[in-house]
């Protein structure tokens, strides 16, 4: 089993500090501490989620996904 794998989601939406993110195959959302986020974030972006032993370490946004999803909409 490997300690780190990435994950990809949405930002859904942000409260307070957390933003919540609804991640690729999974049911839940998992709220990320806004401070993981780049400042240019924001509700509707995709990003991708770097996990190491469990714990968010780095959170990308992902522009090309972002700009692939508004043209499907």
């Amino acid at each position: 089993m490997s300690d780190k794998e990435t994950l990809k989601g949405v930002i859904d939406r942000f409260e307070g500090d957390w933003a919540v993110i609804e991640l690729d195959g999974e049911i839940e959302p998992r709220n990320i501490s806004r401070k993981l986020l780049p400042r240019r974030a924001k509700e509707g972006d995709h990003v991708q989620l770097e996990i190491e032993h469990g714990n968010v370490t780095k959170v990308q946004v992902d522009p090309e996904a972002t700009q692939a999803a508004k043209e499907r909409i």
